[in-house]
C-alpha cells in the first residue's frame, strides 16, 4: 500500500468537505484520478470522513482528479 503525502490528503479532504457538509454520504461519493496511478492502482483513500473510492478516468491528466457523487448530485475538483 503506497504512502500518500499529508498534503495530498488535506486537499482531498478539503475538496470532500462541501459535499459532505451538504449531506452526502462519503460511501456515494468516489474520487475520479488518472488511470495508472498507484492511488487508482490502490482503489481507496482513507480521509478524514472515512474510506473513499477511488476510480480511474479516461481523459483525467496525472496530478488531478475530482470527486463525483455517485448518482451525480455532486461534483468538485480536487486542486
Amino acid at each position: 500500500m503506497m504512502a500518500i503525502s499529508p498534503k495530498a490528503i488535506r486537499l482531498i479532504d478539503r475538496a470532500l468537505a462541501p459535499l459532505i457538509k451538504s449531506g452526502c454520504n462519503i460511501d456515494k461519493i468516489k474520487m475520479v484520478a488518472a488511470a495508472g496511478t498507484e492511488l487508482v492502482e490502490q482503489g481507496s483513500v482513507e480521509t478524514e470522513f472515512g474510506k473513499l473510492r477511488v476510480e480511474a478516468g479516461i481523459r483525467i491528466p496525472r496530478g488531478r482528479a475530482y470527486l463525483i457523487e455517485d448518482r451525480y448530485q455532486g461534483f468538485t475538483w480536487v486542486r
